[in-house]
Order: structure tokens, then sequence, then C-alpha cells
């Protein structure tokens, strides 16, 4: 091998990890001495019990379910804090250590409720799983179990202390990947509890712990201990229909799993592959899933009339036709398919010699300079195919001022989902806490209608929209389209990745993608014009 050759060979070494031949249990196997050992082997489907472990904290090694035995060495060791080495020799579930671990998780559950029944938790909870593999169908503990009343510890997070077996994953979570210092392990002993402390950097302490990642708290909690206000009690997770999609809030487009039911999301969990697709989702996109459910729009409206989608489009031709001055806003949350038919409309009416402006941000912040992002998974294009909309040059103003303006000046303004929850705003209690953003509660706060009613400009509005709210009552036409949820396409994210969307819920019959709607265009022949 010449010293090129070798020098290839010393990076791509150095970047995998060299390979240690070890046995677990008189089975050899090769893995890579530069990860975790739990991890290696759950590479090689040997699954090491573990609470206090998680692949993106610090280790700890606080839970000691992970107790394994090394030849040569005189104690248990736990698996999360034992470096790989070649040749290293491992028993994970022999008599003596399956023994260990079953007097660790009589230790655990001293304390515990055993109140899996009504857990929402159950069904998916490491602690239950473990007990039906190590523990006793009767408990040797006969002194009184300690009782701490629930207590509610962030805007969105409740914690069930007498559930809780410190294994410091929240602590750690928001001190190492939040950036925050608010979870604390207080007093000592049996009398223990993780507590939200204020951070003393903050000037108007918040009496609840308030950040984006309440339901990322909640997920990596390997018990019963802490729980989203959100989705409390109101499902069993055996009864969800879980399909995997992507996240509609945000230019990041997360993978997710979505638990549905009834034709509903009920939430978003992370993806069923971690290590590829992402260990965390935050609040933003998780906790606004609902209003694709609700007070949705499925009738055509002129001026807040029903009509038949005939006349609608009908009308849309003809207004498109006699304007002379068009301004485009929005399709930052449709498909790349949709955007596509929309650009081709869009230079179809420059063509023909017509003003078209065009832009997919709808409010202020929108127009952002500097840090593209509000955290570290949430991007400031709070539209899912932003980056496409980008590449199509649907940037045309300045910023909102120059938007208001043109609101004045045109004669003929298309709205394309940029007054539909939950991207212009969002129901019910907000549970997303990001410092900086403001999140409307109805579309009435909405800067992008405000500037509507400003400028008396309802009369020359086309509004493609999900919902029947009163926007779509004051529109000149309101047309229905498919949620982001709804259908399938392919989203391109911040980083010029293109992912394709699972339709997660089902349409009713007969609703049209706004895509469709801009195809179905050039086929009528507009009313009025010869």
């Amino acid at each position: 091998m010449d010293s090129l050759d070798k020098q290839l060979s010393n990076r791509i070494a150095v970047k995998i990890g060299a390979m240690a031949k070890i046995w677990v249990d008189g089975v050899e196997y090769e893995v890579d001495e530069k990860k975790n050992l739990i991890d290696a082997l759950k590479e090689k489907g040997v699954e090491i019990p573990h609470f206090c472990y998680h692949p993106k904290l610090s280790v700890v090694g606080m839970c000691r379910i992970c107790l394994i035995e090394i030849e040569g060495v005189p104690k248990f060791q736990a698996a999360c804090n034992t470096p790989i080495k070649d040749g290293m020799k491992i028993n994970a579930f022999g008599e003596k250590i399956v023994k260990a671990r079953e007097g660790v998780m009589e230790f655990l559950l001293i304390n515990h409720p055993l109140d899996c029944p009504v857990c929402d938790k159950a069904g998916e909870c490491r602690l239950q799983d473990y007990s039906f593999k190590l523990g006793h169908e009767t408990t040797r503990y006969k002194e009184e179990k300690r009782n701490i009343p629930q207590e509610k510890i962030g805007t969105n997070l409740y914690i069930n202390h007498n559930r809780c077996i410190l294994c410091y994953r929240c602590v750690r979570f928001d001190r190492e990947i939040v950036g925050v210092n608010d979870l604390e392990m207080l007093s000592r002993g049996n009398d223990t509890i993780i507590a939200y402390v204020p951070p003393e950097t903050e000037k108007e302490k918040s009496p609840y712990l308030n950040h984006n990642y309440q339901g990322a708290l909640a997920d990596i909690c390997p018990v019963g201990a802490l729980l989203n206000e959100s989705t409390l009690f109101r499902s069993r997770v055996w009864w969800y229909e879980s399909k995997e999609s992507h996240c509609h809030g945000c230019a990041t487009l997360c993978r997710v799993t979505a638990n549905l039911k009834n034709n509903a999301i009920y939430r978003y969990m992370p993806p069923q592959h971690p290590e590829r697709d992402g260990y965390f989702i935050c609040d933003y996109g998780r906790f606004s899933t609902h209003d694709f459910s609700q007070n949705r729009l499925y009738a055509y409206r002129r001026s807040g009339t029903k009509i038949r989608s005939q006349e609608a489009l009908a009308q849309l031709a003809e207004l498109l036709a006699q304007a002379k001055r068009i301004a485009v806003l929005g399709g930052g949350s449709e498909s790349c398919t949709d955007v596509d038919a929309l650009a081709e409309l869009v230079g179809k009416l420059r063509d023909a010699g017509k003003t078209v402006q065009w832009d997919f941000r709808s409010n202020a912040q929108a127009f952002y300079s500097g840090n593209a992002q509000w955290d570290f998974l949430l991007s400031k294009d709070l539209r899912p195919n932003a980056a496409y909309l980008r590449q199509k040059n649907a940037t045309d103003f300045a910023d909102f001022t120059a938007l208001e303006k043109e609101l004045g000046q045109a004669e003929l303004i298309l709205v394309v989902g940029e007054l539909s929850p939950p991207y212009a705003y969002q129901t019910g209690k907000i549970y997303a806490h990001v410092k900086g953003l403001k999140i409307p509660t109805s579309v009435e706060q909405t800067e992008l209608y405000q500037a509507l009613d400003t400028h008396n400009a309802w009369p020359k509005t086309v509004l493609l929209t999900t919902h029947a709210d009163s926007a779509a009552d004051k529109a000149l036409l309101a047309i229905p389209i498919q949620s982001f949820v709804e259908k399938s396409g392919r989203f391109c994210d911040k980083e010029g990745n293109f992912k394709e969307t699972t339709v997660l819920l089902r349409p009713v019959q007969g609703l049209r993608s706004s895509g469709e709607i801009w195809q179905s265009i050039p086929a009528l022949e507009p009313v009025g014009v010869a």
C-alpha cells in the first residue's frame, strides 16, 4: 500500500472508529470501539436494559439497571460507562447479573405507586417492560411508601414524583440540549425529588418551566413521571394508528411519528428510527396538530355566502383575466407540486403583460435577517416549504411595509394558505413558548388580516384556505383546499433536502389541493370574456 492509500485508510479508521472483537455471553461480536457499549450491542441485536443512558446525553450511570460482569474485573460494571476494548468478555444475561438487576428493580419500585392502569405512559414505559422481565410478583417492602402530590412544573408539564426513578435524564436534557438550567435534584435520600428552579440569570422569573421542548422532556422520561398537560388522559397508546411523516411546523421538516385516531392527529412523537432521523422535536409543531381537524372549510364562498365550486372557479378565472396588477401571497405551506402549479400560473400571467408580485411571507417576523433559527431545531421560516419558495424567487417584497403598500395598489390579491391555522395562528391554549416569537390565537390577530382590513382589500381578495373563519367570510372568494396532512407531497427543507410527506388524515371527498385549483383555471372560460 503506498503512502496515499495509508493516509486515506487512517482517515477512514479515525472517522469510523477501529473495530473491536468482544464476546457477550459466549457469542463473538465485532463492534465499533468508539461507540457506547449499549449502542454498539443494540446494533447487533443485544438490548442491555437501561434507564438513565441516552445517546444524546452525557453518561452518569445513575440507574444501575445496565450492570454487566466483565471477565477479569472483580465488581459489576455499568455498561453505559464501560469503554469497549478488543478482546473483552462480558456476561450480560447470566444468572448473577439477572439477579443483580432484579435487586435494582426492587429498589426502583419501592416507592412506585404501581398505577399502570391510570398512567399515560402505560404501553410505552420502559419501567413497565422491565418489571415484567425482571420484577417480582410481590414486594418485600412493608414500610409506608412516600406520597408526594403531583406538581405542575411547566406551562405544559406535570411531574409525578412518586413515579420518578431519578434517572436525571430531564435535568441533563435541559442543560445540555436546550441550554437552560431550570431543573434540579433537590433534597437527599428518600426525600430526593426533581424540581423546577427558575434560572438565576432571568430578570423576570417564570413560575413554570416555559421553553419549547416540554414535549421532549416527557419523551425522554423512561417512566410516567413527566407528563404533558395537553395530551393527559386523551387516549391509550395502543388505540393509536401510527404513521411516519414530517412535521408541518417549520422549514426544518423534522421526521415524526403521528399518532392517529378517529381521523384526527392526537400527537406527534419522535421518529421510529431516531438514530437516523433525530431524537427530538419541538413543541411548536408538536402541539398545533389539533387545528387540522377543527373548524374546517369545505364549501366555496362568495363574500360569506356558499356557492357552487364551478361558479367560484369561473369567477376566479374572470378576475385573473381582468386584473392588470396582482399580488400573490403565500404558498410556503404547500407541496412542491402545488407550488409548481402556482409558479406556472404566475408565469403565464406575467407573460400576458400583467404585473404580478409574489411573496410567500405574510407577517413582519417572516422578513427576518441574521440568525435563521429560533432555537436549535425551530427555523424562522415557519412554513414547511419556505426553502422551495425561495428557489422560486417568491420574495418580491423587501419587508412587510412594502407588502402592505401593495395591498392598496393591487387590483387582485391571491392569498394561498397564509390565513390558515396552524400557520397564521393557532387556536386554543398555546403550548409552544419561543422567546421573541408572536403566535396569534385568532385570524383577526394576524398582521395580514389587519392589513387587509386597513386597506379595505377584502372585496378584491381571493382566499385559498383550509378553515372557516372570519377571513373566509370577508374574502370576495374563499376556496377550500387540502391541508398539509391530507396529502402526500414533496417538500424542501431549510438545508435544501427534499422530503416526502405521508397522507395522515383522509380529506373529505372532492376537496382539492391548491395545485389542482390552479390547474383547473385555464380549462375554464372566464365569465364575461369573449
